[in-house]
């Protein structure tokens, strides 16, 4: 498998791919925004693209707190008494924003 990105799926139903791409001769990287338009992805251009790669990376942090959420409440599960340490709380408190969905890798 291989990973091209985080699609998120906003509040409207747009669908749009958060990427990495090398510049060409260059040894730099840098995120790109697509969209989803008429089944082929679109580069978003202008100020519309720093919107939407500041709201994409928000949903990656989200995903990515909640994955961990997972792998630790996975570990509690198993040892309980080695995992909890006294006087910290056992859970975290859930975020206050999602973004409606998040999948990893580009679906097409």
């Amino acid at each position: 498998m291989n990973a091209r990105g985080l699609l998120v799926e906003d509040h409207n139903g747009q669908d749009f791919l958060l990427t990495t791409e090398s510049g060409v001769g260059m040894k730099v990287h840098r995120l790109a925004v697509l969209q989803r338009i008429d089944g082929q992805w679109q580069p978003v251009k202008g100020t519309e693209e720093l919107a939407c790669r500041e709201s994409l990376i928000g949903a990656f942090v989200d995903f990515f707190v909640d994955f961990c959420r997972v792998l630790n409440s996975s570990g509690l599960e198993r040892v309980p008494a080695i995992t909890s340490a006294p006087g910290r709380p056992k859970t975290r408190p859930s975020a206050q924003t999602k973004p409606k969905r998040v999948v990893t890798g580009a679906e097409q």
